[in-house]
């Protein structure tokens, strides 16, 4: 632990900050909230990739035990392994917007109570 973190959890306990855990969200709740804003049209292409590489990836294995020639076995392995590797691409795309939007949200809340505190110290 970090003397910063000490110190959060002092004044979390000492009542100086209250953290509501209902306002936590759930990942549901997050994964709606990627298609809200200027990249929604990237949420939408993601989750429409994300629905049919596993689809492919499911017909190049089926293809790639099906065949005997040698040459298309390795097209078809090289075709699983780059289509899964888009697939992890996109994926982790999402759960870095994810991600990026709650922080977003944490650094709202962060300067909203720094303004609470700067006009409390005003009066």
């Amino acid at each position: 632990m970090s003397k910063l973190d000490d110190d959060i959890r002092k004044a979390l306990a000492n009542g100086e900050a209250s953290y509501d855990l209902d306002r936590e969200e759930g990942v549901f709740r997050q994964m709606a909230g990627i298609f809200r804003g200027k990249m929604r049209w990237m949420a939408i292409v993601a989750t429409i990739y994300s629905v049919v590489l596993p689809v492919l990836i499911v017909l190049a294995a089926i293809e790639f035990f099906q065949t005997d020639d040698t040459k298309w076995q390795i097209f078809y392995a090289t075709g699983i392994l780059l289509l899964a590797m888009l697939l992890l691409m996109v994926k982790l795309w999402g759960w870095m917007q994810m991600n990026r939007n709650s922080i977003q949200r944490e650094i709202k809340r962060l300067e909203l109570r720094m303004l609470e505190l700067s006009e409390q110290k005003q009066e």
